[in-house]
């Protein structure tokens, strides 16, 4: 692995790539080309089931190994054969669909007020537990709204406030390590069965307290006091301050912004392939802008070793990254009316322009239903599946 920043002269072959954000690699070469010797090297491994399941189907996206579907034009009898997508979230294109269905389904359920971005982290301690055992992930959800929901009921309790958040789980870091997190969307606000009222402020201490306590608590139960107390105790000692929890106000002109900014990683796989740099055939030049001082940081990692770290980030089958609590869940009864951000004909429409067909059109300004003989509609004839 080379890592060099702006010191470096190594840089300076880069810098100007970095600004381009040209999509000139794709992710998809990469496991084409190593794919199957990365499994028969590293076959000492234990590799969870859904990775290989996820990767086969993403190395033949858009093929007809995966099935097709026939669309007929109904005046010259002309067809147009489509193949079938991987639908995983693995994959850049697929992912990027799902991605933009699950930001509108948040859209659907916010409130036309205020919000804020909370990140509850983890430290480097802790982090191997959840990588072994993908289940334990749901804790740091469990945890994360335990705090919350806490500080309303200790700060409002006469009141009597629902808060109303969206919580959104990141596995990874910048440099695409393991890094689970918890993003969340929080409502400056809180309702009651009478009124909505304004919260300009959220005790920082309150939360990174808490959710130490909690997250160490649940860790606990679900390790076993004799292979997990001592750690604890340790960590009680060096962070006395809590975990890391970062709740300012938004620095983001509207809620979109918001929103964008944190499912846009959501779906897709780990990076961007604009940040990939360099693919010489055997090793993988990317770039990211480190967290704690915003220094642009350029890696070079050999094809295995990137391979690996993206597919740590596969997640378990039907486990659900984005979770609803408090005013946007859907089993708790809400009295008064609150004005959603976007109404039901608008949630529509943004749908509509999700769909393939429409996707197709806004970016190359072409109809792929439109015959090219006659010039008619064509419509959905029959699909094949393997």
């Amino acid at each position: 692995m080379i890592v060099c920043t702006g010191k470096d002269k190594e840089f300076d072959l880069y810098k100007d790539k970095v600004k381009d954000r040209k999509v000139n690699f794709h992710i998809k070469d990469i496991f084409n080309d190593h794919w199957d010797d990365y499994k028969v090297k590293f076959a000492h491994r234990k590799r969870r089931p859904i990775i290989d399941k996820v990767v086969n189907k993403f190395l033949i996206c858009k093929t007809f190994l995966l099935g097709y579907s026939v669309y007929k034009c109904n005046s010259c009898n002309h067809e147009k054969i489509v193949p079938n997508t991987c639908k995983t979230r693995f994959c850049s294109s697929c992912g990027n669909k799902y991605n933009e269905n699950r930001a509108i389904s948040i859209f659907s359920k916010l409130f036309n007020w205020r919000h804020r971005h909370v990140v509850f982290t983890i430290p480097e301690d802790l982090r191997g537990f959840f990588r072994n055992d993908r289940s334990l992930l749901n804790l740091l959800f469990k945890a994360s709204s335990i705090t919350i929901k806490c500080w309303f009921k200790e700060k409002y309790k006469k009141f009597n406030l629902t808060p109303a958040f969206i919580s959104v789980l990141h596995t990874y870091g910048r440099p695409l390590n393991f890094n689970p997190h918890i993003h969340i969307i929080l409502l400056d606000g809180g309702i009651s069965k009478t009124e909505f009222k304004n919260i300009d402020f959220f005790s920082y201490p309150s939360f990174r307290k808490r959710f130490m306590k909690v997250i160490l608590d649940l860790l606990e139960e679900n390790i076993g006091k004799d292979n997990f107390r001592k750690l604890k105790n340790d960590l009680y000692r060096r962070y006395p301050k809590g975990f890391y929890v970062y709740a300012p106000k938004s620095k983001f002109k509207s809620v979109k912004g918001l929103l964008s900014y944190v499912c846009r990683y959501l779906s897709r796989p780990v990076m961007a392939e604009s940040r990939i740099l360099d693919y010489d055939g055997l090793y993988v030049t990317f770039w990211y802008q480190r967290h704690k001082d915003d220094l642009i940081i350029i890696e070079k990692l050999h094809a295995y070793e990137f391979i690996q770290r993206l597919i740590m980030h596969i997640p378990e089958p039907n486990f659900k990254y984005i979770r609803f609590y408090g005013a946007y869940n859907n089993s708790t009864k809400i009295y008064i009316d609150v004005a959603k951000l976007m109404n039901d004909e608008k949630i529509k429409f943004k749908k509509s322009l999700n769909s393939w067909r429409r996707k197709i059109l806004i970016n190359f300004h072409i109809d792929p239903l439109i015959c090219p003989n006659c010039h008619e509609e064509m419509v959905y004839y029959k699909s094949y599946y393997t």
